[in-house]
């Protein structure tokens, strides 16, 4: 057909239906008779050989809808998946595009772009987009191109062939913890200026929780007779786009119930807000009731209870300029390095964080065990050095 004084070329070819009959196929928009020639021969020769795939026309945003819908992960990983594809590629013309006419040059400019202005947070429209979450944008995608392949729908997956930020690009920035001593100035501004959440960062501090973890604890979870906590559960909040947050209460991100020793003086702190509760609001005392809940008795927000930590924190940072800033999780690698480097076996704290197993833990907190490393290195080499002779007796006669 001719549009704008170009010709176009376009092919007929008929393939077998799945009820016997045969169907007629178009394929249009070659430029040149070579180019439809070319493709009509390909065409029969996947026919013949009975690889012919009819590919769809569906863009990327409709059959990852349907790729969602299928998907069997926590609520939060999908509400993750679903807010990252919403916010980059929904409006984006990779998104607009069919699945069968992307390719990877179309997806490296589009990496490209986002690592130069895609950043959509209020505040930093259009600032650059990290190497980590343009990584993760490329793996969402090839997650769902990989879907559409093993469907059928697509020849091969271009997200296969394109070139995302590397790992090592993406490789999040080493890990911040505090000393012992800094945790402890942190702990006693927290405490003396009257912050009702004190008890809640001395207990990550003392347990090395997960912040799920430590917002679905109940006070039967509490065993204050032996010093105790049972963690059996993560609070779940799944929040997308114009629909009610969702709160549950679902197992661990292991899967497996793990009970953590706590020290006398969080115990003694517990048993001190238990007794305050039972005072004044016996409801929130009860074993069901969740320990730690907002000013309403509420489960807390995940998300303003990372914002109340960060607040808090910039408060401290701003008395005390030598204390550095931490994000939330980083007061549980803060109890994990400390254990480490007092020497705790890794084993113990692998069991007390959760971790699958202990490579989990000396991968995660290899800087702390290196300096294990050191104090093995002393104790070996006293064990090996020789014994000072003893200075000879003197004899009166």
């Amino acid at each position: 057909m001719t549009k704008a004084g170009e010709t176009k070329y376009r092919i007929a070819y008929s393939v077998d239906r799945a009820d016997g009959d045969s169907a007629r196929r178009f394929r249009r928009g070659f430029a040149t008779q070579r180019d439809a020639l070319n493709a009509l021969t390909e065409v029969q020769v996947d026919i013949r050989r009975g690889d012919h795939i009819e590919e769809t026309r569906e863009t990327l945003n409709v059959y990852a809808e349907k790729y969602f819908d299928s998907l069997r992960v926590r609520p939060t990983t999908l509400a993750g998946y679903r807010k990252h594809f919403r916010v980059h590629v929904l409006p984006s013309s990779v998104g607009r595009t069919p699945i069968a006419a992307i390719s990877k040059d179309q997806l490296n400019r589009f990496y490209r772009q986002l690592e130069v202005n895609g950043r959509k947070d209020r505040g930093h429209i259009g600032d650059p987009l990290g190497a980590a979450t343009v990584r993760h944008i490329h793996v969402l995608i090839s997650q769902v191109l990989q879907h559409a392949l093993e469907d059928g729908l697509i020849r091969f997956n271009p997200a296969k062939r394109a070139s995302p930020p590397s790992k090592l690009e993406a490789a999040p920035p080493e890990m911040a913890t505090w000393s012992a001593e800094d945790a402890r100035l942190f702990l006693e501004w927290s405490q003396s200026s009257g912050d009702y959440l004190w008890l809640a960062w001395l207990t990550l501090l003392g347990t090395g929780m997960r912040r799920g973890e430590i917002l679905g604890i109940r006070w039967k979870d509490l065993d204050l007779e032996n010093n105790v906590i049972t963690i059996a559960r993560a609070m779940s909040y799944v929040k997308e786009a114009g629909k009610k947050p969702i709160i549950d209460f679902r197992a661990t991100k292991s899967g497996r119930v793990r009970n953590v020793d706590i020290d006398v003086r969080l115990a003694g702190a517990f048993r001190a807000k238990r007794d305050m509760l039972r005072a004044v609001s016996p409801e929130l005392a009860r074993g069901e009731h969740l320990i730690f809940c907002n000013r309403y008795g509420q489960p807390h927000n995940p998300t303003q209870f990372s914002r109340q930590w960060r607040e808090r924190v910039l408060k401290a940072c701003a008395l005390h300029p030598d204390l550095d800033e931490l994000h939330l999780h980083e007061l549980r690698h803060t109890h994990a390095t400390l254990l480490l480097r007092a020497g705790v076996h890794p084993k113990i704290v692998s069991e007390r964080l959760g971790h699958a197993d202990i490579q989990t833990t000396l991968n995660t907190y290899s800087h702390a065990v290196r300096t294990l490393q050191r104090g093995a290195a002393d104790l070996v080499g006293q064990l090996l050095s020789p014994v000072p002779a003893e200075p000879p007796t003197l004899t009166t006669p």
